[in-house]
């Protein structure tokens, strides 16, 4: 019996501990558990916390290491273009009285075309640009658009230059239902008279030179009685004498005492200095392009003559001031590009093209300013531009491409170029576009007028 007793003492302590040891396990914190793994686990095995509000990142594949972030799509850089070329072609004057003037815009031309395709091109594909000479001469002008047309089979036309080419260029536009586009011809109505295909990127002179009459006028405030003379043979200098120049200055509150004209090809400006010294006039108004231009200024030097001049946008481009020295000292004209304007983009554009003029043995001497070849980027940036959002390629079916470059031409609205905010007006195809400065001659350069 005690024996029994004993033995039952000795079961009870053990259901006791046991019961305690039961218990301590249920209170104590549990472990976390440890997997087991399939493979061995990576090397960094601490999870990253989570970002405040990102969402949750998928998992790690256990076997390798937590991907480095991938960069964000719109900071990759582009894969430049290849393959099969898109065709543009590019009418200027590359020889002639006004080559000067065609070699920059061609460095400006061969600028965009090296962004484009660098950025990737057109859908991928590379424009190739198709150069023609047209040296200021309407007949070689249609042959060469002609040309690029029907042979060559490009996509559009950037140019030509001068306005008596673009004149016989429009309406073969139309006949040849192909966008043709000059981004520096100024007459008014060229474009709007040879609707759908014909576009005129540069600002109108009727738009143009009141900027520079105004900044005429407030640089010498005493200026009220004018002699206009300019060319009567060139198109775009005829219009000027016959027409805008009349028409502004006498809007503004200045008053033409007479018009003195000459022609294309004068080299004796004596008689015509002449006759506007002996008028005694408070200034002088001349439109002319730039030949003409820097002959006529360095008789008025040589005459004494010290009426101050304002000139029409037509003598700018290549080195009309570099020629002409201290004759067009003080001169004040239109611009047609903010080369001063701070905006890195636009900074950048300059740096480049002074730099790749400089190392350019056709541009003699160097430039000192910046006209018509930022319209020229612009020009050939905006037609890319609609060729890329119109999903044009290579293979593409021609004239259903020519029409929708000539369609987005048309639409174009707002675009922010290195040269404005560009805006085509339907009805007429020409641009508008804001922000353009007047210039004058200062020390052997153009300076923007503040």
């Amino acid at each position: 019996m005690k024996r029994l007793n004993k033995s039952r003492w000795a079961m009870g302590l053990v259901s006791l501990a046991v019961a305690l040891v039961f218990l301590l396990t249920a209170c104590a914190p549990a472990a976390t558990p440890t997997p087991t793994p399939i493979k061995a686990a990576p090397t960094a095995t601490a999870a990253p916390k989570p970002a405040a509000t990102a969402a949750p990142a998928p998992a790690a594949t256990p076997t390798t290491a937590a991907p480095k972030p991938a960069a964000t799509p719109t900071t990759a850089a582009p894969k430049p273009a290849s393959g099969t070329p898109i065709k543009i072609g590019f009418v200027n004057p590359l020889s002639g009285a006004l080559a000067s003037f065609g070699v920059l815009q061609r460095i400006a031309v061969n600028l965009a075309v090296e962004d484009i395709n660098a950025a990737g091109g057109i859908n991928g594909a590379p424009i190739q640009l198709l150069i023609e000479d047209s040296p200021f001469d309407p007949k070689q002008a249609v042959t060469v658009v002609r040309k690029l047309a029907e042979t060559d089979k490009v996509f559009a036309i950037v140019g030509p230059y001068a306005t008596g080419e673009f004149e016989v260029a429009a309406p073969l536009a139309n006949e040849l239902k192909l966008t043709v586009v000059s981004p520096s011809a100024m007459k008014v109505g060229v474009a709007g008279r040879n609707r759908p295909y014909s576009f005129q990127m540069n600002l109108r002179d009727d738009v143009a030179n009141p900027i520079a009459i105004d900044a005429y006028k407030k640089k010498f405030p005493n200026v009220k009685r004018v002699v206009l003379t300019g060319d009567t043979k060139e198109a775009v200098t005829e219009a000027m004498v016959k027409d805008i120049f009349p028409r502004l200055l006498k809007e503004k509150g200045l008053e033409i005492i007479e018009t003195v004209t000459f022609e294309t090809g004068m080299t004796d400006f004596s008689a015509v200095v002449t006759k506007i010294k002996g008028l005694n006039p408070d200034g002088v108004v001349l439109a002319a392009i730039m030949p003409p231009g820097i002959t006529f200024a360095k008789e008025y030097e040589r005459q004494g003559v010290k009426a101050p001049v304002l000139t029409s946008a037509h003598v700018i481009g290549g080195p009309f001031v570099q020629n002409a020295g201290t004759s067009v000292e003080g001169w004040i004209m239109a611009g047609l590009f903010n080369w001063e304007n701070p905006d890195p983009k636009i900074q950048s554009f300059v740096k480049r093209f002074f730099e790749r003029a400089g190392a350019d043995p056709a541009v003699k001497p160097p430039p000192a300013h910046i006209s018509t070849e930022g319209i020229y980027y612009d020009t050939v940036s905006i037609i890319a531009e609609i060729m890329r959002k119109a999903g044009i390629k290579p293979d593409s079916p021609l004239q259903e491409a020519r029409d929708k470059i000539r369609d987005g031409m048309i639409s174009l609205k707002d675009y922010q170029g290195l040269s404005g905010k560009i805006t085509i007006d339907p009805s007429s195809g020409e641009a508008t576009r804001e922000g353009m400065p007047a210039i004058t001659s200062q020390n052997g350069k153009w300076a923007v007028v503040k």
